[in-house]
């Protein structure tokens, strides 16, 4: 016991240690990739329909997609469906499709069903009942959104809540072509 905490100690104080002036932090060689990469072909995937029926995303080609992963016990997912709902109203004539992409393996389909009633959302609701689509855009955390040109790449991706309207508008827009 008394080893290891000298041991320890040594690492901290090791770790506390000044580099001399004008050496520069060192970078990290090899990034740790986390997350979908942008500027390569969205994964497809078939997803159940909480209304019924399916989705597969190559379907949907030659529409700007917004795919937003979530789950009911996820808080900022509560506070943005709101947004989500009304760019949806304001932009599905023009081209844009979301998908609302719940981690439904992680979550009780009872309450999905409360959480679309209650926000009235006008997208559809896709079940990712065995966590197949989140591994495949490589979901470490919720909501995120994943920006899909009209060709099937994925231009942007936000891990969190989304900033607002004119973040999302900044995205979609020249997606649209406006």
């Amino acid at each position: 016991m008394r080893k290891a905490m000298l041991v320890g100690l040594g690492l901290l104080a090791l770790a506390c240690q000044r580099l001399p002036e004008g050496n520069p932090v060192p970078e990290i060689s090899t990034p740790v990739s986390m997350g979908l990469t942008t500027g390569i072909p969205a994964p497809d995937f078939e997803l159940e329909r909480l209304d019924g029926g399916t989705v597969r995303l190559r379907d949907l080609r030659g529409k700007v997609v917004l795919l937003n992963f979530w789950a009911t016990w996820c808080g900022p997912c509560r506070e943005e469906m709101p947004l989500l709902a009304q760019i949806y109203r304001d932009y599905h004539d023009q081209g844009l499709e979301i998908l609302g992409i719940n981690l439904t393996s992680q979550d009780d389909l009872a309450e999905v069903r409360r959480f679309v009633e209650e926000f009235e959302l006008p997208f559809p609701i896709l079940l990712d009942h065995n966590g197949r689509a989140e591994r495949a855009y490589r979901i470490f955390g919720v909501p995120t959104t994943v920006f899909i040109t009209r060709e099937g790449i994925v231009h942007r991706v936000v891990v969190g809540i989304l900033k607002g309207r004119e973040d999302v508008e900044k995205t979609i827009r020249p997606l649209l072509g406006r």
